[in-house]
C-alpha cells in the first residue's frame, strides 16, 4: 500500500526524489482502537537523507505501524494528505522548505542527532512541536507523535480563538464608526444611534454589525 504524494504536483519517485514505503498494517479507522491505535496508523512523511540514520529512522516508523513516505531533498511545498512531517532540521531546510518556518498544515517532530543536536533558533523557526532524537525506538516516535499532535490541536486551537477575538473586534470598531456617523449626520445620541442600527438591522434580517458595516463603507464612498 503506498503513501500519498509528499507534495502538490508529484506522486511517487520522481525529480523531488521522494521515495514511497509502506508498513504492513492497513490504516485504521479513527477511534476504533484509542489514541495509540490511531497514532499507529498515521501517515507520516519524513523527511531525511538517504543514509543510514535516515533508514534507521525509517525502520523505526515502519516498527510502529505507520505508513511512511520518505523525501529528500526536503519538498518545497507543503506536505498534502499526511498525518505528521518528521523532518530532519537544519538552517538549509528551512530554506529550501518555507512551510517549516510558516503554518505547516500538519504536526512537525524535527529529527535531531543526539550527538550534534541543533541551533535553537533553527529549532524555534522550525515551528516544530515535538524533537525526536536519533537513535530511536518505536516508543519515542509513537510518544513524540501524541505530544506533536496535541500541541498542534492546541495551536489551531488558539489561533482560531485569536481570528475571533480580532473578527469581533473589528466588528465593534465598525459598530461605534457607524453610530458616530449617525450622531453626526441625524443628530442622534449614542443610545438613539445604536438602537437605530439594530432596527435596519431587524428590518433587513442582517446583523447589527453587517449593517454598521454597510454604513460605514457607504459613507466613505459618499466622502
Amino acid at each position: 500500500m503506498s503513501g500519498p504524494s509528499a507534495f502538490r504536483g508529484s506522486r511517487g519517485a520522481g525529480a523531488d526524489g521522494s521515495q514511497r514505503a509502506s508498513a504492513a498494517q492497513p490504516r485504521a479507522t479513527r477511534g476504533s482502537g484509542g489514541v495509540q491505535a490511531e497514532l499507529r496508523q498515521s501517515t507520516v512523511l519524513l523527511v531525511h537523507p538517504r543514509d543510514s540514520d535516515g533508514d534507521a529512522v525509517l525502520r523505526e516508523i515502519r516498527r510502529v505501524g505507520c505508513r511512511v513516505e520518505m523525501a529528500w531533498p526536503a519538498p518545497t511545498l507543503p506536505p498534502i494528505g499526511f498525518d505528521f512531517a518528521l523532518v530532519a532540521i537544519d538552517a538549509d531546510v528551512l530554506a529550501t522548505a518555507p512551510w517549516l518556518s510558516g503554518e505547516p498544515p500538519v504536526p512537525v517532530v524535527a529529527v535531531v542527532d543526539g550527538d550534534k543536536g541543533v541551533p535553537v533558533d533553527v529549532l524555534r523557526l522550525s515551528n516544530a512541536q515535538a524533537v525526536l532524537v536519533k537513535p530511536c525506538q518505536p516508543a519515542a516516535v509513537l510518544s513524540n507523535l501524541a505530544l506533536a499532535r496535541n500541541i498542534f490541536s492546541y495551536e489551531r486551537r488558539l489561533l482560531n480563538k485569536v481570528a475571533k477575538l480580532e473578527e469581533t473586534l473589528h466588528a465593534s470598531r465598525q459598530i461605534e464608526q457607524a453610530k458616530l456617523i449617525l450622531m453626526t449626520q441625524k443628530k442622534l445620541r449614542a443610545n438613539e444611534a445604536y438602537d437605530y442600527l439594530r432596527r435596519q438591522a431587524m428590518t433587513k434580517q442582517m446583523s447589527v454589525a453587517a449593517i454598521s458595516a454597510a454604513l460605514v463603507d457607504a459613507y466613505g464612498l459618499m466622502e
